[in-house]
């Protein structure tokens, strides 16, 4: 049986040694996990139609709403397109009406033996023809109209403008290929991404809460995305928080991923 001394120095060591280890066992499951911010959605704007650029409004570093026009192509022609279209329209329009009142006549007077069947097919074929101008006039038209609202580029989401591509007076020609004017992307919310290893993923979850830390800033995020293969360094993770706008994160900034006890 151990004397008393060596009794109270067993105690004092195993008590040392359950204190190291409840101070150690969080921080071990706590690691920070390095990681990239990275902007939740980057889009090169363009636009199908072709013409000459006759404003711009949009600088880098520039915040647009949705909605905003960013470029401007001159759109005279393209409006002269449009009332061309509009009055091919209400001609036909009133072709065809002329046409089917022929037919209900040629009908009516088939219905009472005084023409033959070969009049009224021609009446009605004359109708049918009659009605499919009128479609595809009314098909041009909504072309026409397209071609006017493309000569527009619109910001399709709030975001930043990261680069301007185009000036004014500058002709842009897309019948081959469409030009990127501006690229656009979305800072709300933020993404942090980064790589765990393998004998971590057991710990993580989809859905689950985490901590972004951008130098001494702290952010409260979700864990989005989880990747299925492996890369260089790891798995990929990615983590989406928001940030005050004030706090002008960009994409690229180095940032430390919190997992926690989770």
């Amino acid at each position: 049986m151990p004397s008393p001394s060596k009794a109270r120095r067993l105690a004092a060591l195993l008590s040392a040694l359950a204190l190291s280890l409840s101070l150690t066992a969080p921080s071990a499951l706590a690691q920070d996990i390095p990681a990239q911010l990275d902007w939740a959605e980057r889009l090169e704007l363009g636009t199908p139609v072709s013409g000459m650029v006759t404003r711009v409004n949009a600088e880098p570093g520039q915040r647009v709403k949705r909605g905003d026009v960013l470029v401007q192509l001159d759109d005279r022609g393209l409006r002269a397109y449009v009332e061309e279209a509009e009055a091919q329209v209400k001609r036909l329009e009133l072709a065809r009406d002329e046409a089917k009142l022929e037919y209900e006549r040629q009908q009516e007077m088939f219905d009472r033996t005084l023409i033959s069947q070969r009049d009224l097919s021609l009446a009605q074929i004359g109708f049918a023809m009659a009605d499919a101008e009128f479609v595809a006039a009314k098909a041009r038209l909504t072309r026409a109209r397209l071609d006017l609202e493309y000569s527009r580029v619109r910001a399709p989401f709030d975001g930043l403008v990261l680069a301007r591509h185009v000036r004014v007076g500058q002709a842009v020609n897309n019948e081959l290929q469409v030009t990127p004017l501006v690229t656009l992307v979305s800072s709300e919310p933020m993404l942090a991404r980064g790589n765990v290893a393998e004998d971590r993923l057991a710990r993580l979850r989809e859905g689950q809460n985490m901590v972004v830390r951008v130098g001494e800033a702290r952010y409260e995020g979700t864990l989005r995305a989880i990747g299925l293969e492996a890369m260089d360094n790891g798995f990929p993770v990615t983590v989406q928080f928001s940030a005050p706008a004030e706090h002008r994160l960009r994409a690229g900034l180095a940032a430390t991923l919190q997992t926690g006890n989770d």
